[in-house]
């Protein structure tokens, strides 16, 4: 399946640039209750594939689920370690191949779909369904095309000593957004992610095909390109990604 070159070293340069902000925080916990009401129901175990840090799985650990991670960096997967809590198990390697025969209440990817194509989304939404028990929930974000559209080209800085830089483009060919990343004094250095955007029935039809249903479409937050500042409720219109409730259809 997809073989993107750009992720791995986008991802372990992504983690080194923001190290500094890499704690658990109240954020991470807010975002674990967010996920807890999102899924709407009593659960205890979760699959989160391409988990970062590992601070959502902390989180959820904290509420007493029971979680597995799966991460395809092992610097990351070697963070959420030293920082982990009994009921988190951290797996290295890729969501595309790995073998887990077992099935959860709760599957997420959060922050991260769309990389490869078309049929590289398919086919990880039917592993996605292979993962969720009978009645199990998936959650997972989907970046918006008219967002990224509207972003295109704009530039910001990540650190409060401006010494990270970020630059937001389009692709309106093949409707990808890119994000990329530098050293403010070593621009030439550049790490650069590359992930499809979807709109809601384009992703309604690829989840149709893989056996779930979208029960609901979750808008998340935006920047305020003006005032650059994270709005964390943004209609769907108007919202960076939005996130989709999903079961199994069949």
């Amino acid at each position: 399946m997809a073989k993107e070159n750009w992720v791995k070293p986008f991802y372990e340069n992504q983690f080194h640039m923001m190290k500094d902000l890499q704690g658990f925080s109240e954020r991470d916990e807010q975002a674990a209750k967010e996920i807890i009401n999102q899924i709407g129901k009593d659960f205890s175990t979760v699959l989160e594939i391409g988990s970062g840090n590992g601070n959502l799985a902390l989180g959820l650990a904290e509420f007493n689920k029971v979680v597995k991670t799966v991460e395809l960096v092992p610097e990351l997967v070697e963070f959420a370690k030293q920082n982990s809590h009994p009921n988190v198990t951290s797996l290295c390697g890729s969501f595309y191949n790995i073998d887990l025969p077992q099935t959860f209440d709760a599957v997420l990817y959060i922050d991260g779909f769309g990389i490869g194509e078309d049929p590289d989304q398919l086919y990880l939404l039917k592993r996605i369904r292979e993962w969720l028990t009978e009645d199990g929930i998936g959650l997972i974000d989907i970046y918006n095309p008219p967002y990224w559209q509207k972003a295109d080209g704009k530039q910001m800085y990540i650190d409060p000593e401006a010494n990270v830089c970020r630059r937001y483009g389009y692709i309106h060919e093949t409707n990808q957004m890119t994000d990329t990343w530098w050293y403010k004094d070593t621009p030439e250095e550049s790490f650069t992610q590359v992930l499809f955007c979807y709109h809601v029935d384009e992703i309604k039809s690829l989840c149709d095909l893989a056996g779930l249903k979208v029960v609901e479409v979750i808008p998340g937050g935006a920047m305020d390109r003006d005032e650059m500042r994270f709005i964390p409720k943004a209609s769907l219109s108007e919202c960076l990604s939005y996130r989709i409730k999903v079961a199994r259809s069949s």
